[in-house]
């Protein structure tokens, strides 16, 4: 379904029902679909007025941040989700790198938009909450009541193929890069994980991954279109707490935050009905592989787990497990669930992706471009694998990092590190590897002694080929620094 079609036929059919729950006090509130799509409309009427063309946001979740957002795709700009940890420097790196006119930011980062502001004096900015904001709202929504004709009148300015959002990669080993994103991409995101999972209108759920990355965005907009309610949690750390206070049916997570939900739940009860007091049926995770051990924790819980796959490029997922029977535990997830999605390993064992998600390119990159999309089309995702006979797609490493050996022999590290992490005690593994030497390196931060991680890695080896086996290791006494998303930054 279109979105912009579908947010009109809420708007029209459930105007007083909520599209949103915020939270006020230890209640919750809704804002009503009436009431979002006014604030769309006037937002977008803004966006005009002002002659806007690209518009950064930055901000912790929010209902403002998804209207604005939300606005800015309906009236044909470009809008630009900026990563909360960055810092000004940065910021202002990426907006003129995209040629942004416009920063909205929350009140939590107005001091940061106030520094990036300074650093390109034709910015203008504007911010959540600010009094000035609601002035200009309320005169807004006074002009709809008197008649003003809103975008919800109107066609649809979605132009096909036009460049609706850039989005920047995580950039766990390069240099971050702006993947031009649009809106058929995340219809057919929406369109075919509703065909998948069981959801119906009505029912709620969270709004907690961020905004800035693209899973966030593309969950958002699927919630929405099928009339699920989200309630906004602006804040991981309060996860279970928003769970509890919105009454949330399903879930969308990462499987970090799986596993801090797993403990919480483990606190106050042997299941999470019990510890909720009604059942939480499922959870998808995406954004990194979902590893068994919270697999299992969470289903000894009574929760289905559901494990998805994608990229930025891809507009979040391109594979995802069944929402019934069993699942690969494991794998990324099957390649036919879904269907606006064609999945295939290449010649030399990269996977491969086609379909209305993959980005249009990097943005002002085009040597980058035809390195990550060839001639048919195909998005080469970087991730070695392979797809079973069920159609399951397994990872098993990235091209990136593969170590190549004198021999010719290849090593993909994740096997090795996911062999390093089923070691009790051992936190984080970073494995890599000299291809001249022949050595295999790890490095790792555990929380058990030095000489007990050497003896857990001498065990390891005894059951790898010689020319697997980890030759050298390393012990830190801190985490390794990550991304935004969590992801460990290879150097």
């Amino acid at each position: 379904m279109k979105l912009f079609d579908a947010f009109r036929e809420h708007r029209e059919r459930r105007p007083d029902e909520p599209a949103f729950l915020i939270a006020s006090g230890d209640r919750s509130l809704p804002i009503s679909w009436r009431q979002f799509t006014d604030d769309i409309a006037v937002i977008s009427w803004l966006i005009d007025k002002h002659e806007v063309k690209t518009v950064a946001l930055l901000g912790e979740n929010s209902y403002e941040w998804m209207a604005t957002h939300a606005a800015c795709l309906f009236t044909g700009v470009v809008v630009v989700p900026l990563d909360i940890n960055l810092d000004a420097d940065e910021i202002a790196a990426r907006l003129k790198f995209v040629g942004a006119d416009v920063l909205v930011h929350s009140s939590l980062y107005a001091e940061k938009a106030h520094e990036v502001a300074a650093k390109m004096p034709g910015l203008k900015t504007g911010g959540f909450g600010t009094r000035k904001t609601d002035l200009v709202l309320n005169a807004g929504h006074l002009a709809i009541k008197a008649g003003f004709k809103t975008i919800w009148q109107r066609p649809c300015r979605v132009r096909d193929g036009q460049t609706s959002m850039i989005v920047f990669t995580s950039g766990t080993t390069s240099e971050p890069r702006g993947a031009e994103l649009t809106v058929a991409g995340i219809e057919a995101f929406a369109d075919s994980a509703a065909i998948s999972l069981p959801m119906q209108c009505g029912e709620r759920s969270l709004m907690v991954l961020p905004l800035y990355h693209i899973f966030g965005v593309c969950v958002s907009y699927l919630l929405l279109t099928r009339g699920v309610v989200p309630g906004v949690c602006p804040d991981f750390r309060r996860l279970y707490d928003a769970v509890e206070r919105f009454a949330a049916d399903f879930l969308f997570l990462v499987p970090a935050l799986a596993d801090v939900l797993a403990s919480k739940i483990e606190r106050h009860g042997r299941s999470a009905e019990e510890a909720l007091g009604y059942p939480l049926r499922w959870i998808l995770t995406g954004g990194a592989a979902m590893p068994r051990r919270i697999h299992d924790r969470m289903t000894a819980l009574g929760v289905k787990m559901i494990c998805g796959y994608g990229l930025t490029e891809t507009t979040a997922l391109y594979s995802m497990d069944p929402s019934e029977g069993e699942t690969a535990v494991g794998s990324a997830g099957r390649r036919s669930l879904l269907p606006a999605c064609e999945t295939k390993v290449s010649a030399s064992g990269e996977l491969l992706t086609r379909g209305p998600g993959v980005m249009k390119g990097y943005w002002k990159n085009p040597e980058k471009t035809a390195e990550a999309i060839d001639a048919d089309g195909w998005f080469h995702t970087g991730d070695i694998g392979r797809i079973d006979e069920a159609g399951n797609v397994w990872i098993t490493g990235r091209a990136s990092r593969t170590i190549v050996l004198s021999s010719g022999k290849k090593v993909a590290p994740e096997e090795l590190e996911e062999r390093l992490h089923a070691i009790p005690g051992i936190l984080e593994a970073v494995v890599s590897g000299d291809g001249e030497s022949r050595e295999i390196r790890a490095e790792i931060y555990a929380s058990i002694p030095e000489d007990a991680v050497r003896r857990a890695v001498g065990g390891i080896n005894l059951r790898l080929p010689v020319y697997k086996r980890i030759c050298k290791v390393v012990t830190r006494s801190d985490p390794f620094p990550r991304t935004s998303s969590g992801k460990i930054k290879y150097s």
